[in-house]
């Protein structure tokens, strides 16, 4: 027997989607926190506009992103069958292309990595004044785009590119603002992709062409990516479309950056209101590095500062929100779904769930080793079952790298101490994130 889906009160007419279009964080969380104990879905149902269902439970949230059978990634709007990478594709497609880039990410090419971020995060300090502010996220964007072409494309990016990447990127990121017409209007009635979006993508596809045409140019290119992908089209059993390289190095060139980016520029901002873990950092920095930069040896040593970033991603996870919808008819907890019905599975209101978390809205790096579990149903800032983030690791090493790496050298105070944020395809931050940075003093023998 199926149940009909609870729908939150809201305005006549148009219901609940103004308050998520107008604040999709605050309204999702409000949501999560209201209605997660009673219901396992809610369902915003606007007449005539499409309907939007909320997923509240935690397990139920595995289920979905394990299921891909029911349940498939949504084309994202405007960008809907523009690309078929890893990020995009689905079905054979995509276990071709994940069966391809899967030995990219794991065993010896960690410890490669790794290797790469260190030496990527010395360069960056080398730029930096002993006293002064710099952008933040501008700079940590560099730095992980240089990190990514190294790794997966074995070139590196000068600061000109990883600027046009950053600002074609926030062209896309104004494209999927939140907007009340997404829910209210038909898709034959939804508006097409804007000329500065397009624009966006074009650059986006010249930086990535220049990568993939100096792989095809020479006659034995560097076992990465990009070669794995090439090779890979040569087997006729693997059916990878002409675009495929073009389309793969945008998606891993865009992600890996933005994403890391993010992370480690929040991350800062939370040691920046909480100078007592700033300090713990940096003192296991000192204590770990004695002055050398991060290796892949030492990367378990740093277990304070993993839990920094663990619970950064908690608070402030850069995919906010996952969407999945109903490939047919299906039920769902004993509601019955139509065919092609948004999920939205909300990481951000799940990480802050009070039913769940002690003091959600605090950050405490030291839950990761008292209250929570990192295997808990409720955390999931890379998405979870088969399409789980296949960069998981690349970025939480990084993240811990930039951290440890930058703190044992410099004292770092975003400004101002509060953020507000533009959620879109990732979590930005609205406007720049300066910071305050003052060389430490060398550890003295």
């Amino acid at each position: 027997m199926s149940n009909r889906a609870h729908s939150p009160p809201g305005l006549p007419v148009v219901g609940s989607v103004t308050k998520l279009a107008r604040d999709p964080l605050r309204y999702l969380s409000g949501v999560q926190e209201a209605y997660g104990g009673q219901y396992p879905l809610v369902r915003l149902d606007p007449p005539g506009g499409q309907s939007v269902s909320v997923v509240l439970d935690a397990s139920l949230v595995h289920d979905i992103l394990a299921d891909r059978d029911r349940f498939a990634r949504p084309g994202t709007g405007a960008d809907q069958q523009r690309r078929q990478g890893l990020l995009t594709s689905a079905g054979t497609l995509w276990e071709q292309q994940r069966s391809v880039l899967d030995p990219e990410f794991v065993g010896p090419r960690l410890s490669e990595y790794a290797e790469v971020a260190a030496d990527t995060v010395e360069t960056m300090l080398a730029g930096w004044p002993a006293d002064g502010r710099i952008d933040l996220v501008s700079e940590l964007s560099t730095m992980t785009m240089r990190v990514i072409t190294r790794t997966l494309f074995s070139q590196d990016t000068t600061r000109e590119q990883s600027r046009t990447v950053e600002e074609a990127l926030s062209a896309v990121a104004d494209e999927f603002e939140p907007d009340i017409t997404d829910f209210l209007l038909p898709d034959r009635l939804q508006p097409g992709p804007s000329a500065a979006f397009e624009a966006a993508n074009e650059t986006l596809d010249t930086v990535a062409r220049g990568f993939v045409d100096d792989h095809l140019e020479v006659e034995d290119p560097p076992q990465d990516m990009i070669t794995a992908l090439m090779e890979a089209k040569r087997d006729p059993a693997v059916d990878l479309s002409e675009n495929e390289l073009i389309d793969e190095a945008v998606l891993f060139m865009t992600a890996g950056q933005e994403t890391t980016a993010l992370t480690v520029t929040y991350a800062f901002h939370w040691l920046s209101t909480h100078p007592e873990a700033r300090q713990r950092v940096a003192d296991e920095a000192r204590r770990t590095l004695d002055g050398d930069p991060p290796d892949w040896e030492t990367l378990s040593e740093l277990t304070y500062t993993e839990k920094v970033v663990r619970e950064t991603l908690r608070l402030t996870p850069a995919a906010w929100n996952i969407t999945r919808v109903t490939r047919e008819p299906t039920t769902l907890a004993g509601v019955e779904l139509p065919a092609d019905e948004p999920l939205l599975l909300s990481t951000y209101a799940h990480h802050r769930d009070g039913r769940v978390w002690d003091a959600p809205e605090t950050f405490d790096p030291d839950r990761w080793g008292e209250t929570a579990s990192r295997a808990d149903d409720s955390y999931f800032p890379f998405g979870a079952g088969p399409r789980v983030c296949i960069g998981r690791q690349i970025a939480l090493t990084e993240a811990q790298f930039a951290l440890t790496h930058v703190l044992q050298q410099y004292s770092v105070e975003t400004v101002p101490d509060s953020l507000s944020f533009q959620p879109g395809v990732t979590l930005r931050p609205e406007g720049a994130v300066r910071a305050r940075v003052h060389e430490r003093a060398p550890k003295s023998d």
